[in-house]
């Protein structure tokens, strides 16, 4: 994934590559969103994404930063994977510039 992120010019880049952005390119290719629900490790450390109906009834899509973040809901997954994405690259970003790493809004 590291080197996804280098190579795609992101580094450079990265204020150019908006939530908005992702959003739309989710919207017309909403078939991308089901690789990213496979790059959350689950919940278990780290940024995550689930998609409804994965925590008993919850309608909402869900991102969210383990351990001790805050849950975003979302009732759009395009908006919810988008919001996914960009959280993960900066994270990414971050450790690749030595940086730390960012955390969900408390």
């Amino acid at each position: 994934m590291l080197d996804l992120l280098r190579g795609s010019g992101y580094l450079q880049k990265h204020e150019e590559v908006t939530e908005q952005h992702l959003h739309a390119i989710f919207q017309a290719n909403a078939d991308l969103i089901r690789p990213w629900l496979g790059v959350t490790n689950g919940g278990r450390y780290g940024y995550y994404l689930l998609p409804p109906r994965a925590v008993a009834n919850q309608n909402d899509w869900i991102v969210g930063y383990n351990p001790r973040g805050k849950d975003e809901h979302f009732q759009d997954g395009r908006a919810a994977c988008a919001r996914f994405v960009k959280l993960q690259a900066e994270n990414l970003r971050y450790m690749i510039e030595g940086g730390p790493p960012i955390r969900q809004r408390q």
